[in-house]
């Protein structure tokens, strides 16, 4: 095995492979930062083949819609191989699809259009992560599949991913939409923008806003039955320096309305927020 892949061994197997008790730290750097992380790793150098690792605070609610925040030290995992694989924290993109476009017959560059599968993992969410969540019992993990496609020209990245719950943890689906534009980038400094929205499916919002008659009796919340729709907008800022050769600061703040039946829900609109904010630093090591 040569070097590259005994290091890419050893971060896919740091993040599959890790025990029950660490399942919630999981929880807060795979479902919440990955995009996040994904945005801000975009705006360093980028290579064929790299892996970077990187650990730093994060602040982030205690579930999506309270308006309590934790502080956790997280890490931060990201793989580049040959723009065939990719990997940020919980979700894996295979390259099925990759073509450069040019107005000008005969020339390469300009957009390029990138299609492919992925696998990610949504570890759900634990009722004692909250006493707001008392009564309404764990939302199980998910192992999401899906697909992806991506256009990117000049400093504009759009996106769209969808993915949907195989083994019965929320059960349900989302659609991801997302516009990101590169603000500034000169050496070492790059800063930039993305723009988001998330559809999600009934199935989904039921597990993570909906209150059952049972979760009602045992939470004291009104019962609520959402339906499928979009259940957020967001913009997130990103900031990158890099300090050495292979070291560099990588920082995300983002803001986010929770919308339609997920603002609506008993639990966001009687114990939680509607507005949501973020933010995550990392140091981050580049191989």
């Amino acid at each position: 095995m040569n070097k590259f892949s005994m290091r890419a061994a050893y971060v896919l197997g740091a993040l599959f492979a890790a025990s029950p008790a660490h399942a919630q730290n999981l929880n807060d750097f795979a479902t919440g930062m990955t995009d996040t992380l994904q945005m801000a790793i975009d705006l360093l150098p980028q290579e064929i083949t790299n892996i970077r690792l990187g650990v730093g605070p994060s602040l982030t609610p205690y579930y999506e819609g309270d308006d309590k925040y934790k502080f956790s030290v997280l890490p931060a995992i990201s793989l580049r191989y040959q723009d065939l694989v990719e990997v940020n924290n919980n979700e894996v993109r295979i390259i099925a699809f990759n073509r450069l476009f040019n107005a000008d017959a005969g020339k390469m560059g300009g957009g390029n259009l990138r299609i492919g599968p992925t696998v990610s993992v949504d570890f759900g969410r634990d009722e004692g992560d909250s006493t707001d969540l008392t009564g309404l019992g764990d939302v199980g993990t998910s192992l999401e599949l899906g697909a992806f496609v991506a256009y990117t020209e000049g400093r504009m990245r759009l996106r769209a991913r969808a993915r949907h719950d195989v083994i019965s943890g929320h059960g349900g689906g989302t659609v991801r939409l997302d516009a990101a534009y590169t603000v500034f980038q000169a050496a070492p400094v790059a800063l930039g923008v993305n723009v988001t929205s998330t559809w999600a499916t009934g199935t989904y919002m039921r597990s993570y806003f909906g209150v059952s008659p049972a979760q009602s009796a045992a939470s004291g919340l009104p019962a609520f039955v959402p339906g499928s729709g979009f259940k957020d907008v967001g913009v997130e800022l990103s900031a990158n320096y890099v300090f050495a050769s292979q070291w560099a600061l990588v920082s995300n703040v983002g803001y986010k309305r929770l919308m339609g039946d997920a603002a609506d829900s008993p639990l966001v609109r009687l114990r939680g927020a509607a507005n949501q904010m973020a933010f995550q630093a990392f140091v981050v090591y580049s191989f």
